[in-house]
């Protein structure tokens, strides 16, 4: 190899640090007194030296570590290699990847109109209370709205609490994915995002109610539901993935798109095959509206029988035919 290389440090497919190397032999551990220091508990701390024989070959050797130096493909343990170029060995949960300066590059992306690089509204230091204070305040006016009876401050109380709950147990899941993939938490901007998603939950049922109740929506409806919550979901998985992966916004946005579509074929296979189970219970809108919301006029009770005349004939004429 040349006389200087570059020793990358690996994260998945990523560089998450990257060092120079012109001065031989050089050392890696997890040790200070090592020319490359590693954070990674596994490491010991004099791991390995890299040094240039006589003949001008570059071999990395092993320290005598206490779990070893890998060779990553094929998978095999070595005490010595002889460095080529894009050589990787695998030393604790770490990969180092070697590198000549002749090494070729991708070609540079071409980037849309460059703009002044802007703090996401996630991150911010009140996002995360402001959004979960809103799911919660959201909580209790739907609790209250569709309880008809002695207030039950048991359902408050619940309101308040699973929320919160919900909100800290998602976004403590993802900030540990965050920290395993991208070693930072972003525990906040997970909060944020996990709150705006269950408040989705709450407001889009809302909404899509209203929309029905005052436009007379038929049964057609359940599709607008599907696609509110699917494209919900879709939005909130977005942000996260956006703090886990380092995947091209584009190209995630078109993947969790065909995923969510295909979830929501699944779904609704049996409606699609014509082979749903008839169901005896009736589903409906708790929530009271008034009659000013109504922009389009209900359908009188009159006119619903004179459209199950024609069902009745059906019924009738199906009941005369033999078994």
């Amino acid at each position: 190899m040349d006389e200087v290389i570059f020793l990358e440090v690996l994260e998945a497919d990523e560089v998450h640090a990257r060092h120079r190397l012109d001065r031989f032999p050089v050392t890696v551990g997890r040790g200070y007194s090592n020319d490359v220091i590693l954070d990674d508990p596994k490491v010991s701390a004099s791991h390995l030296r890299i040094e240039r024989t006589e003949e001008g070959r570059l071999v990395l050797r092993d320290l005598g570590s206490r779990n070893g130096t890998f060779r990553v493909a094929p998978w095999a343990r070595l005490a010595e290699l002889e460095l080529t170029d894009d050589a990787r060995v695998a030393v604790g949960d770490t990969v180092l990847r070697f590198r000549s300066r002749s090494h070729a590059v991708e070609d540079t992306r071409v980037t849309a109109i460059p703009v002044a690089p802007q703090g996401r509204l996630f991150e911010r230091p009140f996002a995360f209370p402001a959004m979960l204070g809103l799911a919660v305040v959201t909580f209790l006016l739907r609790e209250y709205l569709t309880n008809y009876q002695k207030t039950d401050w048991g359902s408050l109380a619940l309101a308040v609490v699973a929320p919160v709950f919900v909100a800290f147990i998602w976004s403590g899941l993802w900030s540990v994915a965050s920290k395993v993939a991208r070693r930072v938490f972003h525990f906040g901007a997970h909060g944020a995002i996990g709150s705006l998603g269950v408040l989705g939950v709450l407001v889009i049922p809302l909404l899509i109610g209203l929309l029905t109740y005052s436009l007379g929506l038929g049964a057609w409806v359940r599709w607008v539901y599907l696609a509110g919550f699917l494209g919900w979901s879709g939005f909130v998985l977005f942000w996260h993935l956006r703090y886990v992966t380092r995947a091209e916004p584009r190209r995630l946005a078109v993947m969790l798109a065909a995923i969510l579509v295909c979830f929501g074929a699944l779904t609704q296979a049996d409606s699609l095959l014509g082979e749903e189970d008839f169901s005896s219970s009736v589903d409906f809108d708790r929530t009271l509206l008034p009659p000013a919301f109504q922009v389009v006029p209900s359908q009188p009770v009159d006119t619903f029988f004179e459209d199950t005349q024609k069902l009745q004939e059906d019924v009738d004429k199906l009941a005369k035919e033999k078994p």
